[in-house]
């Protein structure tokens, strides 16, 4: 048992200095695969502390009694702590009511070890009205999530209504990685990032059907400097969203599907302003999803979506591949009929996307009042599946095709 202890600390201590630029710790993101390298050096008692195990602080794990009290204990204790580790252990089931973990006390980074499983209630025994389910907020000092548990949102039995709430929450932090885990079943969305700065998303997988409504996958809003990779994510609306405040994003070797594929947007609801810039998406794959690539912003709206590149995207049997819907209208925003203004779309370039598509390859939509301009396609070579055609939708387009496309594209970039 002592062996084992001590292993485990230092593979807590080894993830701990791989975020502090260490050279000789070999961890996620640095070499591509989990971490493989522990010490057998001894570790002082006195390193011991630093895991903190949410069993000690009174978590059943039996599935069925609620430990959102003892989660809350185990990280007060972590965060008091330097280069504390809580650990949520494999070969549990925890039940969690809504509960949010502040990290505006904690002393330094915090990793957050998930190997076991964490389940929320369902939605006749919720506890609390609020906007999610699990959240951390203020991790000034960062935070790893991280392991090869799972977190169960229970969405099934939220999906009927209409006020859903999210199931993992990161706000007001910076240095924040996510990290192996599983998150599933969400009754809206399954990763939440706000206001955050310095992201890394990496080897996560997302499930949820394909009919479940609102499950984005990975929801990103005012945050900044994020890269989300090496994923697989099936979910019942967007794979990954951006949102207004979003820069600096990269996605890459990412596996959508089912779903909306990976959009920007809907952008300015309510004649509100919005901007997004420096997004890359590029070496992932989409499969059986409703959407590819999109762009979608409200009308009237204001703002503007700028440096966009999707590259080295393979679709198979996608609905539609390359989208961009300047004139969005629809729920409960509604559109009075008197547009006069839009979402300025400019920069936005198409390279090697290839596949199969079933309703209709590329539909670049954009506003007589402020059409999309600077766009570039190249390497496009997308072919119908089943009885789909070839046609294409092109309305206000600005910008250049620099290479023969399938389905052909001369005319449609004025």
């Amino acid at each position: 048992m002592e062996t084992f202890l001590q292993t485990y600390v230092s593979f807590i201590i080894c993830t701990l200095l791989c975020f502090t630029s260490s050279e000789n710790a070999i961890c996620y993101g640095r070499k591509g695969n989990y971490l493989s390298h522990v010490t057998s050096t001894p570790v002082k008692s006195s390193i011991k502390a630093l895991v903190f195990d949410v069993r000690n602080y009174g978590a059943k794990g039996d599935g069925s009694t609620n430990d959102a009290a003892a989660f809350q204990a185990a990280w007060n204790a972590a965060c008091e702590a330097n280069g504390a580790a809580m650990v949520v252990p494999a070969g549990y089931t925890f039940l969690l009511q809504p509960i949010t973990l502040n990290g505006n006390s904690c002393q330094s980074k915090i990793v957050v070890q998930i190997d076991g499983k964490i389940v929320a209630p369902n939605k006749s025994q919720w506890s609390s009205n609020g906007f999610q389910w699990i959240l951390f907020s203020q991790m000034g000092k960062g935070i790893i999530i991280q392991g090869n548990g799972m977190i169960d949102g229970s969405g099934d039995s939220w999906w009927s209504s209409g006020d859903t709430p999210h199931a993992l929450r990161i706000l007001d932090s910076s240095d924040v990685a996510i990290l192996g885990i599983k998150v599933q079943n969400a009754p809206r969305m399954h990763i939440y990032i706000d206001n955050c700065q310095s992201v890394t998303i990496f080897n996560v997988t997302i499930s949820s059907p394909g009919d479940s409504p609102n499950t984005d996958g990975i929801h990103l809003t005012h945050a900044q400097h994020v890269e989300i990779y090496s994923s697989n994510i099936a979910c019942g609306h967007d794979c990954v969203s951006i949102q207004t405040g979003t820069s600096d994003v990269k996605i890459h070797n990412v596996n959508c599907g089912p779903g909306h594929g990976f959009s920007i947007g809907g952008l300015g609801p309510d004649k509100s302003e919005a901007h997004v810039s420096d997004i890359n998406v590029y070496d992932s794959t989409l499969s059986d999803a409703l959407y590819g690539v999109r762009i979608k912003t409200w009308q009237d709206g204001t703002g503007s979506v700028n440096n966009v590149t999707f590259s080295g995207i393979t679709m198979s049997n996608v609905h539609n591949p390359i989208i961009i819907d300047q004139n969005y209208c629809n729920g409960a925003h509604g559109c009075s009929g008197t547009t006069t203004n839009a979402v300025a779309i400019s920069g936005v370039t198409y390279k090697g996307i290839t596949g199969t598509y079933t309703v209709t390859p590329v539909s670049l939509d954009c506003s007589k009042y402020k059409a999309c301009s600077d766009l570039t396609v190249s390497s496009i070579n997308l072919t119908p599946s089943g009885s789909a055609k070839p046609d294409v939708v092109c309305n206000n387009a600005f910008g250049h095709v620099l290479t023969p496309t399938t389905p052909s594209l001369t005319n449609c970039l004025k």
